[in-house]
């Protein structure tokens, strides 16, 4: 019965819930607040102290932690950035029966009942998935602080324009004898001392009803002082819960442009466009990474845009495109300030990725190219299914990714149509990464260089990986594994159908698989996944045209 009344719930917050139109009309940041603002771990904990008729797990409305703990006192704390509240705190029996009260719940009542802290309110936090919410018994007059919830420097990016929300419910039901006209909560959201939202009043209903209160401000100041304040002083009444607070800035949609069809050796051009609502992200800066997006510097100075009504664009001459630039990135980030584009807070950023197409049949088709590392040796493999005119292959290594330096060769097949595997061994000592290519010689003199592999030397944290993101034709996967076994490699598209899968030979240490030849999917965002009994990789990466 708990469980289908814990589903039932969900149900009727769906329903039951109001929203407003969002303030940002477009992209927007992460919620400065965090857990303080949304009543959740690890600011929120389980208060086991509180008393056991609220948390015992006897009835669906007081479930065991049901009570989180207080958020600090107004009147003591000194820090910054920490909420705090004028009222008193209560976890106790009956707790919330007296004004300028509040706790932290996850539910207080529903149709089953009420929570003996206060037996005649239903609600449940706002999202509905068994997080806590700020229930409040409203100042009875004005000598009483209405202030229940503020947090004190925030920080900001100056100029820059923020969207605020908050979720806002009237606790009482519409049927209760106290549900008098004029006795609805209404409280106000204040930013540095300034009204930027009002909740109006609340009305009473029969369920009561989640409402999304919002505004935006533009930052004046590094830092803003957030409150929240109690505008009905009345005894009977004017009973609220509070929860989802987020304060998120307002960002620029950034769309890149396809380039127009180029081959090997051609000017490359790609056009960025910035859409923003509020045209204040004028400041841009254009960055470049030559290691799969493992790092990115700046490219030039910071520079500012003129907005021709809420856009504008700028266009990236990338030159030459040559084999060695393949998988390189291209990102601008934008800001509102020349400052701000060195903050990661207060900018955004879209980028592209160059894949060099030869444009010209190629003598030998290249099916993969793979690497391991270990104590001080790497070992290079790679597959060709035909080769015409084939002299030699050149191996090249680098330790930053950029400049490389011819180590060895392997003959060619000169002429073969039958697969065929060959094997580098490179002895190679360092910290860090050290990265790979292959340059193919034909006989009379022309080559192409393969996509670049990185190999873990072995103190470097590793992870999943996958170069160039995005990709057009082929990318590289890059991951470890503790013993040598086989996996399965797979590509899935966003509705869950597999569009391509193989098996991959999977060595003890790094392994960097290279993944060529792959089906004529259509561009958009796949999941890619690596397992075996030992393995379990995901990720997610962008086919493009």
């Amino acid at each position: 019965m708990k469980q289908f009344y814990k589903l039932t719930l969900s149900i009727i917050s769906l329903i039951f819930t109001q929203q407003i139109q969002a303030q940002c009309n477009g992209v927007k940041g992460p919620n400065l607040l965090g857990a303080k603002g949304t009543f959740s771990t690890p600011f929120i904990t389980v208060n086991n102290s509180a008393a056991s008729c609220t948390r015992n797990g006897s009835n669906s409305y007081n479930p065991i932690g049901n009570v989180g703990n207080s958020i600090s006192s107004c009147t003591n704390t000194t820090g910054s950035y920490v909420p705090c509240s004028d009222y008193t705190y209560t976890s106790a029996n009956g707790g919330l029966g007296p004004e300028a009260r509040y706790s932290i719940l996850k539910t207080i009542g529903n149709s089953e009942g009420g929570n003996c802290i206060k037996g005649d309110w239903r609600a449940s936090d706002h999202t509905g998935d068994g997080g806590y919410f700020m229930a409040v018994n409203g100042a009875p007059n004005t000598s009483t602080s209405g202030t229940f919830y503020r947090i004190k420097n925030i920080p900001v990016c100056i100029g820059a324009t923020y969207e605020f929300s908050a979720w806002v419910i009237n606790l009482l039901p519409g049927t209760s004898p106290a549900a008098v006209a004029g006795s609805e909560p209404n409280i106000s959201f204040k930013v540095n001392g300034t009204v930027i939202g009002n909740s109006g009043a609340i009305a009473y209903n029969t369920t009561p009803i989640w409402v999304k209160v919002g505004g935006s401000f533009v930052a004046t100041t590094s830092t803003v002082d957030l409150e929240v304040v109690n505008a009905t002083a009345v005894a009977t009444g004017n009973d609220l819960g509070l929860d989802d607070i987020s304060i998120n800035l307002c960002g620029s949609q950034i769309e890149v442009s396809t380039p127009a069809p180029f081959c090997e050796g051609q000017n490359v051009t790609v056009n960025f466009t910035v859409t923003d609502a509020t045209a204040h992200n004028s400041w841009y800066q254009w960055q470049k990474s030559t290691n799969g997006g493992a790092s990115f510097t700046n490219d030039g100075s910071p520079a500012q845009a003129t907005f021709t009504g809420t856009s504008y664009t700028i266009t990236k001459n990338i030159g030459a495109a040559l084999m060695s630039m393949n998988g390189y990135k291209y990102r601008l980030v934008v800001a509102t300030s020349a400052a701000g584009l060195s903050t990661p807070d207060c900018g955004f950023f879209n980028e592209y990725t160059l894949v060099v197409p030869a444009c010209s049949p190629t003598p030998v088709t290249m099916v993969s190219f793979t690497g391991k590392y270990s104590n001080g040796v790497s070992t290079l493999n790679w597959e060709t299914s035909m080769e015409w005119n084939s002299d030699r292959f050149e191996i090249m290594r680098s330790s930053d990714g950029i400049n490389f330096t011819t180590v060895g060769a392997v003959p060619g097949a000169i002429n073969s149509a039958l697969a065929r595997k060959y094997q580098f061994v490179d002895k190679y000592s360092g910290q860090g990464y050290v990265y790979y290519r292959l340059r193919q010689v034909d006989l009379d003199g022309k080559s192409k260089n393969s996509n670049i592999i990185r190999l873990n030397m072995g103190n470097v944290k590793q992870s999943f990986e996958m170069y160039p993101n995005p990709f057009k034709s082929d990318f590289t996967a890059s991951f470890s594994a503790d013993k040598t076994s086989d996996a399965t490699f797979k590509i899935i598209n966003m509705s869950g159908q597999i569009v391509y899968h193989t098996q991959i030979k999977v060595t003890k240490g790094y392994n960097a698989v290279q993944l060529n030849r792959l089906p004529n999917i259509p561009a958009g965002l796949y999941y890619v996944t690596i397992n075996n009994d030992e393995l379990n990789y995901n990720g997610k990466i962008q086919k493009v045209q």
